[in-house]
């Protein structure tokens, strides 16, 4: 299975260790990982004024960077949300590459009477994992905006038939077993 992995966790958080993991215990599973780092890079920027006027038109990817992780996206067959919970949603690292990536035409498409049916078909397979310093019931608590994001509205645009996986581990000692546990199954 080809899977695209997005990586949200600053470059010298120990953390880190999660999203590498994960691409070993994909690769070893035989599956095509394709990992892309997002820290350091250029969705580090918000969205430009050119990109929010392209937002609605024909041609929606104005930048290099969003073209190609389109592309991967729509090569895909998973994907898989690697990142640090901040205040209990996805850092604005992963906000801003969502909303200059997923855009109409690559997430979601309308039809003739203006409805949104989804873009992604190939999307299989969903996946997060997250790490965070909250237990489950402050997170429950405040509506675990993270999850919801990755889990759920993104679950929208992919296949009818999308499995979901999601795994929040303790930041500091993530326990890496977990994930293999975790995407043996994939």
């Amino acid at each position: 299975m080809r899977v695209l992995l997005i990586d949200a966790f600053p470059l010298a958080s120990p953390d880190r260790v999660v999203a590498t993991t994960a691409e070993s215990v994909l690769t070893e599973g035989g599956h095509d990982v394709t990992h892309r780092v997002l820290s350091g890079g250029p969705f580090e920027l918000f969205m430009s004024s050119a990109e929010r006027e392209a937002y609605h038109s024909d041609e929606p990817l104005v930048t290099a960077e969003t073209k190609e992780d389109a592309a991967a996206v729509v090569a895909a067959e998973a994907l898989l949300f690697c990142y640090p919970t901040v205040l209990f949603n996805t850092p604005a690292l992963l906000k801003n590459w969502l909303e200059r990536v997923f855009v109409p035409g690559v997430a979601f498409v309308f039809d003739d009477q203006d409805r949104v049916s989804p873009g992604l078909q190939n999307l299989r397979r969903l996946g997060t994992i997250t790490t965070t310093g909250h237990d489950i019931k402050a997170t429950m608590f405040a509506r675990d905006a993270g999850r919801r994001t990755t889990q759920r509205t993104i679950r929208m645009s992919c296949n009818r038939f999308c499995r979901r996986t999601f795994l929040s581990l303790d930041a500091g000692a993530p326990d890496t077993a977990q994930i293999k546990r975790k995407l043996d199954r994939w």
